[in-house]
């Protein structure tokens, strides 16, 4: 009766409970019935509990599946990752090629702890530096404005540009436990730099580059965004306040946007939270890339393209 009421384990409740209706001369097919389980289960229970008493009632250990990697493929694990130690699905991606083995992100981890490795992030907040009375006012302001979005007074879009690579400059790593990872500067990668317009309806409007981005270039790409919009239609573009979004250039062009029924409006300094379409760049790196994308530059670049394609279908980010 203890085991039926105070077990640990379902399983072991469940067991210890077709003892006791046995004990209260329950019949066989009844106890079925009531357990939902067969005849041939609770003649098992019963034959276990006469040969062991509770015992033979709880779950024995079992060995499990065979490890999917040995220790040569551990030890090559870790060689990969001590080469790339910022990006887990570049490693993942090298050790499945090298070895022929398929497997998910979640086995490498367990693998990389198996062998004492943690995985730590430098964190870092821009709170302390931004203005708070500043950014608060641009919060309700871009809140009032979400309302008229709403309404289908305005269009309005988030943009900013992000960079894809297979070196990740994200400061965190694979490292063994209790030894600090020095890690050596590399070789520049290619690089695919994306500009994007981001709006909480579903739709992004972008463009991407393998050049340096200018600001020639995000001004094109405000332009093609100005061919888009249909001309009675206003639309408002958030954005930070990087030098290229800054420049007398961009200014200029600024003011004839604005007689097209196009403004810009800059957010606080250092403020990324309020920008929507960072959510969106967090979203393709480490969720919606796959880990055959990283492999080579080019199916790095086929991937990103399909994703970003693909938004408002089969990717979609829901804004409360």
């Amino acid at each position: 009766m203890e085991a039926y009421v105070h077990a640990e384990k379902p399983a072991l409740r469940r067991r210890a409970h077709a003892i006791v209706l046995s004990h209260k001369r329950y019949s066989i097919n009844q106890i079925s019935d009531i357990l939902a389980v067969t005849r041939e289960t609770v003649s098992l229970w019963f034959d276990a509990w006469e040969a062991d008493g509770l015992e033979g009632l709880r779950d024995k250990a079992r060995p499990g599946r065979p490890a999917l990697y040995d220790a040569r493929d551990r030890e090559r694990l870790q060689a990969l990752v001590a080469e790339h130690p910022h990006q887990i699905k570049a490693v993942q991606a090298r050790l499945q090629q090298e070895t022929g083995k398929s497997s998910c992100t979640a086995t490498v981890k367990r693998a990389l702890k198996k062998s004492g490795y943690s995985f730590k992030r430098a964190r870092r907040s821009l709170k302390a530096r931004h203005d708070e009375s500043d950014f608060r006012a641009t919060q309700g302001l871009l809140a009032e404005l979400q309302q008229w979005e709403s309404r289908g007074d305005i269009e309005l879009y988030y943009f900013d540009e992000s960079g894809f690579s297979q070196h990740s400059a994200v400061p965190y790593a694979w490292s063994p436990v209790g030894k600090a990872l020095e890690m050596v500067a590399f070789s520049r990668s290619r690089r695919l730099n994306v500009l994007g317009f981001l709006s909480r309806q579903g739709k992004l409007i972008y463009h991407t580059t393998t050049d340096t981005v200018t600001t020639k270039v995000v001004i094109e790409a405000f332009d093609r965004l100005l061919e888009q919009k249909s001309p009675e239609a206003f639309a408002i573009v958030v954005l930070d306040n990087a030098s290229i979004h800054r420049s007398a250039l961009f200014l200029r062009k600024e003011r004839d946007w604005r007689a097209q029924r196009l403004y810009v409006l800059f957010l606080p300094t250092y403020s990324p939270e309020l920008n929507l379409i960072e959510i969106l760049w967090r979203k393709i790196k480490y969720e919606w890339l796959p880990v055959t994308a990283y492999q080579s530059f080019p199916s790095l670049t086929s991937h990103v393209l399909q994703v970003l394609s693909g938004y408002g279908e089969k990717y979609r980010i829901n804004f409360i």
